[in-house]
C-alpha cells in the first residue's frame, strides 16, 4: 500500500512539474499579447494542479493554486484587467508551487 501511494505521489510530482513547465512560455506569450486562450490555458493548468493536489491532501498546494486560479478567473471574466502586477502575482504562485 505504501509503495502504491509513493508511486501516486511520484506521478503527481512529475505531472505538476510538467504543468508548471508548460506555464512558463505561456507567461512570456501573455506579456506579448493579452489573449483569452492563453489565460484559459494557464487557468486550466492551475485547476488541474489544484484538483490533483486536493485528491492527495496537499493542502498547501491546493491553497496556492486556488488563489492563482481565483485571480485568473477574475481576469477571464473581465472583472480585473491583466497587468504586470497580476502577472507577477501569478508567477510568484508558480514559483511557490515549484517549491512546495
Amino acid at each position: 500500500m505504501a509503495d502504491e501511494m509513493d508511486e501516486i505521489i511520484n506521478e503527481f510530482i512529475v505531472e505538476a512539474e510538467e504543468i508548471l513547465e508548460q506555464l512558463d512560455p505561456l507567461f512570456v506569450e501573455l506579456e506579448q499579447k493579452q489573449d483569452a486562450e492563453i489565460i484559459n490555458e494557464i487557468f486550466r493548468g492551475m485547476h488541474t494542479l489544484k484538483g490533483a493536489a486536493g485528491f492527495l491532501g496537499f493542502q498547501n498546494v491546493v491553497d496556492v493554486a486556488h488563489r492563482a486560479e481565483t485571480i485568473l478567473k477574475k481576469v477571464r471574466e473581465g472583472e480585473i484587467p491583466i497587468s504586470a502586477e497580476i502577472t507577477d502575482a501569478i508567477l510568484k504562485a508558480v514559483d511557490t508551487l515549484r517549491i512546495l
